[in-house]
């Protein structure tokens, strides 16, 4: 491994696992509700204890004097909004870019099961191909097609729902990344405690869970997939709606936080996100 993504490495997870709160839902959903100012949201990031934002080019450039100590994963494609046609997630930013911007890693996606799914692995190769050569670590998002309804689901009321059996889904998307070089791998919980320790123990990257969208106004369950996923051996976790779509984002963040890297329970959890 390089000197530099070493040290983008480091920055990533200073604390052991880390919080990232994703801010980039915008490059799809538009004005998503909950993600009007994501300046402001950053702001509160930086000062509640995540480890780092996940923002898109145009954002950054926004909200860069309000970075603080906040680790910055860059998403460098996108192309495809909720209103338009479906289609491929297209590089919209290149490696050079996103050095130039000096963020400490980038982010890329890919769905399994759709019908561009070669065309997106092979950006997800061809990204970890550069970070290896630019010393930058590259987050793969990797998520199947049973997954989308659940995963774009914008509404902050969750009404579609993430199907029981994705174990198998989850574990080719941590394999098929890591196949491809990532130094991460982001996708989505399996909701088998078991099964999901099987694939972390597998797959020799550490894995950054999504959220996914707002489900629970009570914020409960969310704080129970967060327990799940620390004790299966995940390495973090990357939330955005179920930050952001809250009545209290700086609650909610203090919540997640206290669970990654307080060790507090859930219940203790719970009493800060009221």
């Amino acid at each position: 491994m390089s000197v530099g993504k070493a040290l983008r490495l480091r920055r990533l997870s200073l604390r052991g696992r880390t919080v990232i709160v994703a801010l980039d839902h915008g490059m799809i959903s538009g004005m998503a509700p909950g993600l009007e100012r994501p300046v402001d949201l950053v702001k509160t990031c930086a000062a509640e204890g995540a480890d780092g934002v996940l923002v898109t080019p145009g954002v950054l450039e926004q909200c860069v004097d309000e970075i603080s100590e906040l680790a910055v994963l860059l998403r460098l494609d996108g192309g495809v909004t909720s209103i338009g046609p479906r289609g491929p997630m297209r590089l919209v930013c290149e490696m050079e870019n996103a050095l130039a911007m000096g963020v400490d890693g980038v982010v890329v996606s890919a769905t399994l099961g759709s019908d561009y799914e070669g065309h997106e692995l092979e950006k997800v190769g061809r990204m970890a191909a550069r970070g290896r050569r630019w010393g930058v670590p590259v987050v793969a998002e990797i998520l199947s097609e049973k997954m989308r309804p659940n995963h774009l689901d914008f509404t902050g009321q969750g009404s579609a729902e993430l199907p029981p059996e994705i174990a198998q889904d989850v574990s080719m998307a941590c394999r098929v990344g890591v196949e491809l070089g990532a130094d991460l791998i982001q996708t989505r919980y399996c909701g088998d405690v078991e099964a999901f320790r099987t694939i972390a123990a597998a797959t020799g990257r550490p894995i950054l869970v999504s959220g996914g969208p707002m489900r629970d106004p009570s914020m409960e369950s969310c704080l129970r997939l967060i327990d799940d996923v620390l004790e299966a051996g995940a390495a973090g976790v990357v939330f955005g709606r179920n930050i952001w779509q809250r009545p209290d984002p700086a609650a909610a963040l203090r919540a997640v936080c206290a669970l990654v890297h307080d060790d507090a329970t859930v219940e203790e959890a719970l009493e800060l996100s009221r």
